[in-house]
């Protein structure tokens, strides 16, 4: 490390979301020691500060000073490290004194030093906690933009952001604090919980972030540690849900006069891309399979927001089809094949189901390569794989077409499969069976749409009939698994 008197000494307002803690590229320096005989007597170093533990595993310092407490993940137990963290802490009272700052009570500050060795300059990214409001704080002016917290919409909203800071910062630093935490924590989030987990179970379209399965593991896991003194590691995880209920508090405005109640409602106007014509011009060659595509996408990431469990579903349930259109394009592409060696078939007739089958087989595999892992994508994963797809001209319409390539091609193989048999049996037996058998065909084709409608559709005419079954085929068969929505 540079000296720390050549080094300029600057604060930096961070957050606890933005320090280096999981960011550091460090290696461990082992080696092999002699061990002495006898009992081995664990050696004391004289320090103000007091060497704690994560239940990660993370080693941190916390000190208690006249006006408030530090932590820090900083070594201190090297000379030069704790000199220049001394240095910044005397530098940050001495601007408290400057300013006129009042500090609450249950103040902490958290530091950590940051070097830069070409400019033989080092910086301390600092923020303070207050344990009794639960929230961050500076010593100067800032902003939301540049502590990349996002944008607010009321002075309620940020203490909803701040709140969340806090709670991150308390599931990195539990151990020391874990005796001033009153029990009702734990408490309040096993409602919230139970609240959200009801919520699940009776809408399709809650904000709630944990599906009912894991909100059941949670209320397990929580109701073991209930009526408990909270302990440190206790502490770690109530205060890690903690954060991620403010965190989807503050995506959704909680408690703001325009909330979100619905995960299909945007809380603001979105700038749509719809290209109304080349969609349905594209609907119309793939047999309607983008607009299946197209609303899930859309509905999958409302306001830039992924709830990954809808995320893996359809991914699951995307790849699942692609998986099985691959054999039934196999077998289409085997039939269309053996047709074609029949006597009397021609081999041009077998060239157009070919190449959709073959298409769809092709399309299919790239798509079931591309997005191998998928289903078991994190929600940061997901939403950069949207909107990194999601083009500023088409919107989700190209992406929606790629996801239809498989099942259209196959429906296209298997009516070019027909038209080919049509033809043959024309070559053998003549127009009349050839048009009885197309005539066969079509008309088991009108009973099974038939039978199969709404009675609303038995009452009208044939174009409403078959239009009521194109927008069927077009909806998300995925839905019928979905809860209902009270």
């Amino acid at each position: 490390m540079t000296s720390s008197l050549n080094l300029l000494k600057e604060l930096r307002p961070v957050t606890s979301t933005t320090t280096r803690r999981y960011g550091k590229l460090l290696w461990v320096d082992a080696y092999h020691t002699t061990i002495a005989p006898g009992l081995r007597l664990r050696t004391s170093t004289k320090s103000n500060w007091l060497s704690l533990t994560h239940p990660e595993g993370q080693l941190y310092f916390h000190m208690k000073r006249d006006r408030f407490s530090v932590v820090t993940e900083e070594n201190v137990l090297n000379v030069e490290t704790d000199n220049l963290v001394s240095s910044y802490l005397a530098l940050i009272e001495k601007r408290i004194l400057e300013c006129g700052i009042i500090l609450p009570q249950a103040c902490e500050l958290f530091v950590e030093l940051q070097f830069d060795e070409s400019s033989q300059t080092s910086t301390c990214a600092y923020y303070f906690v207050d344990h009794h409001s639960r929230c961050l704080f500076w010593l100067e002016p800032t902003s939301s933009e540049l502590l990349d917290m996002g944008m607010v919409v009321s002075d309620s909203h940020l203490d909803i952001a701040l709140e969340r800071l806090y709670w991150v910062h308390v599931e990195f630093f539990p151990m020391h604090v874990c005796a001033q935490m009153t029990p009702l924590i734990l408490d309040n989030l096993i409602s919230v919980i139970c609240h959200g987990m009801t919520d699940r179970m009776t809408s399709r379209s809650s904000t709630f972030p944990y599906t009912e399965e894991k909100c059941d593991q949670l209320l397990r896991a929580l109701s073991l540690r209930q009526g408990e003194l909270l302990d440190g590691h206790t502490l770690c995880f109530v205060a890690r849900l903690w954060g991620a209920i403010n965190n989807q508090r503050f995506i959704t405005y909680y408690g703001q006069e325009n909330a979100q109640l619905d995960r299909l409602q945007p809380p603001m106007p979105e700038d749509i891309v719809d290209r109304t014509g080349i969609r349905a011009l594209a609907n119309l060659m793939l047999w309607g399979v983008p607009n299946h595509h197209y609303s899930k996408l859309h509905d999958l990431f409302v306001h830039d927001n992924v709830y990954i469990d809808h995320w893996q579903a359809f991914m699951t349930e995307c790849i699942s089809e692609w998986r099985g259109l691959l054999v039934w394009a196999f077998s289409v592409l085997i039939a269309s094949i053996l047709i074609s060696m029949l006597p009397r078939a021609s081999l041009s007739s077998a060239m157009a189901p070919i190449l959709a089958a073959s298409s769809s087989i092709l399309s299919g595999s790239i798509l079931l390569w591309r997005h191998h892992d998928f289903e078991d994508a994190t929600a940061p994963f997901a939403a950069n794989f949207l909107r990194s797809s999601k083009s500023s001209d088409w919107g989700f319409l190209p992406l929606s077409v790629v996801y239809s390539m498989p099942k259209a091609m196959y429906l296209w193989s298997i009516g070019l499969m027909v038209a080919q048999l049509v033809f043959w049996t024309f070559r053998v037996v003549g127009v009349l069976w050839a048009s009885g058998g197309a005539g066969f065909l079509a008309l088991m084709g009108y009973g099974i749409l038939y039978f199969t409608s709404l009675e609303d559709d038995h009452t009208g005419s044939m174009a409403t009939m078959l239009r009521s079954h194109w927008q069927t085929f077009q909806s998300d068969s995925a839905a019928v698994t979905e809860p209902l929505t009270v």
